[in-house]
């Protein structure tokens, strides 16, 4: 069924908009936002999403009904696909690109895309002439469950993913549940993955439909959830399951292991460690197992040592650890105390 979600952040509030067939009245969409967009349009995207939906998108944009008089102005960038664009060079190459198309300050950014595309056009819209007006079109279903909300946008560092981060609130973000059908069953598999993450911390509603194997009956349910979760995940609680985890295999593997990839096994890491002291129950670390099991979240990938993993995030590592299905706690521990345990 179709839903909206009202997020209210520090700075402004926006909806996600979640639905089918968005996609082909984006035009309308965006005009409709109160008024406030002007006549120029830059959509970003990159090579793998411009083949599919870049061309409707212009399309629609011209036809749709607009006010008397109004003269738009479509422009569209291309950025390269994949974690490894992510980075200050695509960013700044995005912000030569929008000067020399000669982009006002009243424009409008268009976010088309996975979440390189969103995170990559939020810091652009963050920081031309300190800031432009952002609408994010996440096109991936781990984009929609965690682009979306946040207001926060991240770039890479060769340190480390996801050290570089800034606040940028979008206006409106559009999920086309439609854009789901076009996905690659490894990129869509990851989009579940980051589902059962949320899963995990959100409570038993969301998690049974994970237990009783019936994600893609409710997806669009197990959507609403998650941005709905997201929305309200407050800072204390800012660390997600696995997350650090997950970020240290795919630095590791110099982002070769996906993110989907690295998330399921730093889910079970996690779940390990909660189980080895006494967190959480053997009974939850089973749910936790049965459910990724049921759904085929296991992914077999080369990966690393514990402790090489361990070794990657530092010396003391702070972990949010699931302690019942829907309760988390932040623990601190020695990462060479990790790598024995998970070992043994």
């Amino acid at each position: 069924m179709p839903a909206t979600v009202k997020v209210n952040s520090k700075s402004c509030e926006y909806s996600v908009k979640i639905r089918r067939g968005l996609i082909e009245r984006l035009g309308i969409e965006i005009l409709n936002l109160n008024n406030e967009i002007e006549n120029e349009i830059l959509l970003i995207t990159d090579k793998k999403v411009s083949n599919l939906y870049l061309q409707n998108v212009i399309m629609n944009f011209q036809q749709c009904p607009k006010p008397e008089g109004t003269r738009m102005r479509i422009c569209e960038l291309l950025i390269e696909s994949g974690e490894i664009a992510k980075n200050f060079n695509t960013v700044a190459k995005l912000l030569e690109d929008i000067a020399t198309l000669g982009l006002s300050k009243k424009s409008c950014i268009v976010a088309l895309g996975g979440g390189v595309v969103c995170d990559s056009a939020a810091w652009a819209a963050g920081c031309y002439m300190g800031g432009v007006k952002l609408v994010l079109v996440p096109t991936t279903l781990a984009a929609m469950i965690d682009s979306s909300v946040g207001g926060n946008a991240f770039l890479n560092l060769n340190a480390g993913k996801n050290l570089a981060g800034m606040s940028c609130n979008p206006s409106l973000v559009l999920c086309d549940i439609d854009c789901l059908k076009t996905l690659p069953p490894e990129e869509y598999k990851s989009g579940i993955i980051e589902a059962f993450k949320t899963a995990l911390m959100s409570g038993e509603e969301l998690f049974r439909i994970f237990e009783r194997g019936e994600v893609n009956f409710y997806l669009e349910k197990i959507i609403e959830n998650c941005i709905k979760f997201r929305a309200n995940f407050n800072s204390e609680r800012a660390k997600c399951i696995g997350y650090e985890i997950a970020n240290a295999i795919e630095n590791l593997s110099g982002y070769k292991i996906s993110h989907g990839a690295a998330l399921a096994e730093a889910i079970q890491i996690s779940a390990k460690i909660s189980r080895k002291n006494s967190l959480c129950s053997e009974e939850t670390f089973q749910r936790i197992i049965n459910a990724m099991k049921k759904n085929n979240l296991f992914v077999n990938v080369k990966s690393f040592k514990p402790e090489l993993i361990f070794q990657a995030m530092g010396r003391s590592v702070e972990l949010n650890i699931l302690t019942e299905i829907g309760k988390c706690e932040i623990k601190k521990f020695n990462s060479e105390d990790l790598a024995l345990l998970i070992n043994n």
